[in-house]
């Protein structure tokens, strides 16, 4: 059992063929820097406000097929319609894909897309 005054921290984890070059991508979006992690096969990104994004290649014993699941990373900053415009657009050309149009929910304006290697990726812009 955890000593109830020790610090719990968490991250997300995302597999990735080439965890580099994802690390990247997701930097980018972000305006931070890839930080090289453990070994050659692990990298780091600072999620402003979230902590971690972890991005590694599974080992060859323990392959790990890409695919999109239930899970997606969600990007959020403050904008409008605009700002989420011009947010796509970065991801595209960075190597993302859209899965669908651009639309208004009343928490936000949001857009659903595919990193470079196929995760899911959710990019929110709100007033607040």
């Amino acid at each position: 059992m955890l000593h109830p005054i020790e610090p719990v921290s968490a991250a997300l984890v995302l597999a990735a063929d080439d965890p580099e070059a994802l690390a990247a991508f997701y930097a980018a979006l972000v305006d931070a820097s890839p930080s090289p992690g453990f070994s050659t096969a692990h990298w780091r990104v600072l999620l402003p406000g979230m902590g971690w994004l972890e991005l590694y290649r599974p080992s060859r014993q323990r392959p790990l097929a890409p695919g999109r699941g239930r899970l997606a990373v969600c990007l959020k900053r403050q904008g409008d319609d605009r700002a989420l415009e011009l947010w796509m657009q970065q991801a595209l050309a960075l190597g993302a894909q859209r899965l669908e149009e651009p639309r208004q929910e009343s928490f936000g304006c949001e857009v659903w897309l595919l990193d470079p290697e196929g995760n899911g990726l959710l990019l929110l812009v709100s007033a607040a």
